[in-house]
């Protein structure tokens, strides 16, 4: 399935389309877009998780379309973002690296410090592996790149910067992600082909470029204790830094036997040159109690060099908690034992996992309910207050009202104290999507969770680029509250793109409540609409008072008396805070002698052959009877408090009112217009080069309505512009079959019809032809044609070839219409590609559905398909106004299958490269060019709808 193809230049959207909150929509990089490269022609495919830093500089890897790249965790590119400028840093093939020449074959772990360094493994076709970084150095196409590392130099092994000319490193992992000028890495180290001992090492970044990289820092190193300490390491786990390179380390501790998978665990606090201080090892009692510590998760440090970390507890009850390391002294946070006062109230959960911190000391972690199922994101900030971003069963912020979170993901904190997580939902009555679907949600400034992106959510990507999210991950939130997030589209499409979440406003009123009059016993209702991030709460009250069950966006009153009368006003509220509609006055009278209407007849927009309807209805205190009038003439037999006009046509526009009788009196009502609008496809015709055997001129056709319909049907080529069309069908020959494949007409030239001064008429009534006659050799046939499918076929009379036009035209103006016109040729180049014209009749525009079938005629058996079509629709000034070359690449797919549904189509295949598009076009002249992507030919069916 091929990805957008439209190139635009980056751009900001201030709102996403189908979200009621301003969160800022940044486009980085979208696949399909062309790559910058010089004397290559690429284009992106897919992108790796987005890393951002504190700059708002994205960097990620990319896959090329036709890369050679094959394992989904490598990538063709890394690129990098910086305020409006995609730049591609480093690729695969040939590339210089600190002045030595290696071939990279591909690229993974693309990571970001504060500036514009970025930094990536590569790996040479020789199996050799590099930890690159590459800066920008205000050259786009020139980056600089410096190698750190790699499996041809030897490691730093003790904390005296010792190289060990025996060992290599053997396999790069991941690399971090630090708001610093520097990177951490960990690797495994082989002994010839054997590999052993793992590290982890620090690598600082110059600060003037110029300059060579400092040297590497070893952190810890399995087989030494850490440095100034007496445990030996076994393998080191997990490395967390500061922005001060101060970091906190966990690792396996040898324990001495040859049992692997045993052995013991330890944490430690690094000082800036790797000076190690013991936090705390299992077996240890944990602060606060008796029991022993089993085991730590990764370990995370703030800006004030505090640590805090997960651990396991040896207990009967498998107790789990939360510990801090602050200056010298071990402290516990929370345990599962003991209940978090959260908002006042005491909550218990029964397991943690690791914690996410950021340089301020606020802490998020996520928890589970003492049920095992529920699940919360609990925030501390580093004042010690907790509080509860998100649980599970909670509304979902930007969804209907029902539908709930049920599962979360790890948070991300960024240095504000704002978290940001992913989440499925559940529930039911959502019309986004399915209730099962997922998202992203974060908290704004003010604490507000908010809604970011959801699966369901359709938006513009780009002007004019709608697509319809399936899927996004996050890859990075900042102290900007920027998110930088990757993108999955229902079409298949994938996009990088900034996100910035902007505080939630409160709600706003778009429709306030009106005041409202009535009789005694009728129904009344007041509404509201609100605007902003749902779900929203209702709360209506009466003269001050809240009304009991009053709490939807409507107010119903039945049965209404005065007792009802009053002040009635409504409260709307959100996370975000509420609002107060106006005040709106009930009043509520007696019902009258003489007849008062309480529906008046609305005017009435009625198509061609449907029905036309108005109603009204009158009370008083006695029974009331009706008569409708037309332009001021009693109708007959129109005594009902609804007037159905059915089969409408133009003679029924008009003015239309009634009167209301009762024993007080009559009562007219107001005045209510009925207009009549026809809207078809008037004019229908395709042209193409017509060849031999199958390569004729096939155009078919389809006639609805209750009644045959007169149509005229034109078989073009000696009579083309002869200046333009030099090489047009000699001797053209014009069949017409129903949908039994039966020949029922057939002209060879249109003057042996037999009344040919018929055919002239015609063709002056429609404009065939600029009004002027046929030449002599066209063919043409005037029939009447039942309601059904209909194929014209143009070929030639001597086998000779050409460029031929075919034409159908709607004559009479009876109910019944043409609604479908498709054109199966040879697409060739030049002008030989095919050509459709329509004509779009009436005075309210009408929705078609276009479409060029390619792949998906070879299921029908039709040999030679052009394999790449692609359309563009012509307006009457052949402006290009739409185009497509991918029916899975602009819309939902879903949505053209529904519609080639509804009209009968055929199914597209799923994943073919046939072309497709729905429109809405206002009356006038249109053409569809039908041609082959990079000059490609072969046959294609072209279709043109008009959709109900």
């Amino acid at each position: 399935m091929k990805p957008f193809k439209l190139i635009f230049p980056t751009l900001l959207i201030a709102l996403l389309a189908s979200n009621a909150f301003p969160n800022t929509f940044t486009l980085v990089s979208l696949s399909g877009d062309t790559a910058d490269l010089e004397g290559e022609d690429q284009t992106y495919d897919s992108f790796s998780t987005p890393r951002i830093n504190e700059n708002g500089h994205v960097a990620f890897g990319a896959r090329f379309e036709d890369g050679a790249v094959e394992v989904d965790s490598r990538f063709d590119a890394a690129l990098i973002y910086d305020t409006g400028i995609l730049s591609i840093l480093a690729t695969t093939g040939q590339t210089t690296v600190g002045g030595e020449t290696i071939n990279i074959q591909d690229l993974r772990s693309v990571a970001i410090t504060w500036g514009l360094d970025i930094m990536f493994v590569g790996s040479t076709n020789t199996d050799a592996n590099y930890i690159i970084t590459a800066r920008l150095s205000g050259q786009p196409a020139a980056p600089l790149l410096k190698s750190h590392a790699s499996s041809t130099i030897q490691p730093i092994v003790d904390f005296i910067d010792t190289l060990d000319p025996l060992r290599r490193f053997d396999l790069f992992g991941n690399l971090s992600n630090l708001n610093a000028n520097a990177f951490s890495f960990i690797a495994r180290l082989d002994s010839g082909n054997n590999p052993d001992a793992t590290g982890i090492w620090v690598s600082e970044l110059a600060t003037n470029e110029s300059d060579p990289p400092p040297p590497l820092r070893l952190a810890a190193i399995g087989g030494l204790p850490p440095k100034g300490g007496t445990l030996t390491i076994d393998t080191p786990i997990a490395l967390s830094l500061n922005s001060g390179l101060e970091g906190t380390l966990l690792a396996a501790i040898d324990d001495g036997d040859e049992i692997e998978n045993n052995n013991e665990q330890a944490v430690w606090k690094l000082a800036t040159d790797s000076a190690a201080t013991r936090i705390a090892k299992t077996g240890d009692s944990a602060p606060g109690s008796t029991d022993a510590f089993v085991s730590f998760g990764r370990p995370a440090i703030d800006g004030n060099s505090d640590v805090t970390f997960w651990a396991s507890l040896m207990n009967d009850e498998e107790e789990e908690g939360l510990y801090r390391f602050s200056g010298s002294t071990l402290s516990m946070l929370t345990t599962t034992a003991d209940p978090i006062n959260i908002f006042g109230i005491d909550r218990s959960y029964s397991s943690f996992l690791d914690p996410v911190v950021n340089d301020a000391g606020d802490l998020a972690v996520l928890a589970t309910d003492v049920d095992g199922v529920s699940q919360a994101i609990l925030v501390r900030s580093a004042a010690g207050v907790w509080s509860i971003a998100v649980n599970t069963g909670m509304q979902a912020p930007g969804a209907l009202a029902g539908v709930t979170f049920q599962s979360l993901s790890i948070p991300r904190i960024n240095g504000a104290g704002q978290v940001a997580f992913q989440a499925s939902l559940a529930g039911s009555g959502d019309a986004i999507s399915d209730t099962t679907d997922s998202g992203v949600w974060a908290l704004d400034s003010n604490g507000v969770l908010a809604q970011v992106a959801r699966e369901g959510d359709t938006f513009e990507v780009r002007p004019g680029l709608p697509g319809t999210i399936d899927s996004v991950e996050i890859g990075g939130f900042n102290t900007a509250g920027q998110l930088a997030l990757n993108y999955a589209f229902t079409n298949g499409a994938n996009a990088i793109a900034i996100v910035g979440v902007e505080d939630v406003p409160p709600p706003t009123i778009s429709q306030q409540p009106a005041n409202t009059s009535s009789f005694d016993g009728e129904t009344l209702v007041l509404t509201v609409d609100a605007d902003g991030q749902g779900p929203f709460q209702y709360r209506w009250s009466k003269d001050g008072t809240d009304i009991v069950g009053a709490t939807g966006s409507t107010l119903e009153i039945e049965n209404a008396s005065s007792s009802d009368d009053g002040a009635y006003r409504v409260t709307i509220l959100t996370t975000a805070g509420s609002v107060q509609s106006q005040v709106a006055s009930i009043s509520i009278q007696a019902l009258p002698s003489v007849p008062a209407f309480v529906e008046q007849p609305l005017g009435e927009i009625a198509f061609r052959g449907l029905e036309a309807v108005l109603d009204a209805r009158a009370v008083s205190d006695t029974p009331v009877t009706y008569q409708w009038f037309f332009e001021g003439v009693a109708i007959a037999g129109k005594t009902g408090e609804v007037l159905s006009i059915q089969p409408a046509d133009t003679d029924d526009e008009g003015d239309y009112h009634v009167v209301a009788t009762s024993n007080g009196g009559a009562t007219d009502s107001l005045t209510a217009n009925i207009l009549i609008t026809d809207r078809r496809l008037f004019n229908i015709s395709a042209r193409s080069r017509i060849g031999s055997n199958a390569n004729v001129l096939i155009a078919g056709f389809v006639i609805n309505g209750p009644e045959a319909k007169q149509v005229l049907i034109r078989g073009i080529g000696p009579g083309l512009p002869q200046n333009l069309l030099p090489d047009y069908l000699r001797l053209p020959r014009l069949e017409i079959y129903d949908s039994g494949q039966n020949l029922i007409h057939s002209n060879d030239r249109w003057g042996d019809n037999a009344d040919p001064d018929a055919i002239l008429t015609a063709g002056a009534i429609v404009g065939a032809g600029n009004g002027l006659p046929p030449h002599a050799d066209d063919t043409a046939l005037l029939v009447d044609l039942d309601p059904g499918i209909y194929t014209a076929i143009v070929r030639s009379q001597d086998a000779s070839t050409g460029i031929g036009l075919v034409e159908a035209f709607d004559v009479d103006a009876e109910f019944s219409r043409m609604i479908n016109i498709s054109a199966r040729a040879f697409v060739g180049t030049g002008a030989d590609v095919v050509i459709p014209g329509f004509v779009v009749e009436g005075d309210i525009p009408i929705r078609v559905l276009i479409r060029a079938v390619g792949p998906t005629l070879a299921d029908q058996g039709v040999a030679g398909h052009l394999e790449f079509p692609a359309i563009e629709i012509f307006n009457s000034a052949q402006e290009v106004i739409a185009s497509n070359d991918g029916w899975q690449n602009l819309w939902d797919p879903a949505e053209i299958t529904s519609a080639s549904a509804l009209v009968g189509a055929f199914p597209l295949n799923e994943g073919s490269e046939d072309a497709a598009l729905i429109m809405e076009l206002q009356p006038g002249l249109y053409t569809v060019k039908a041609s082959g992507e990079n000059g490609t030919t072969g046959v294609a069916l072209v279709e043109i709808y008009a959709l109900p």
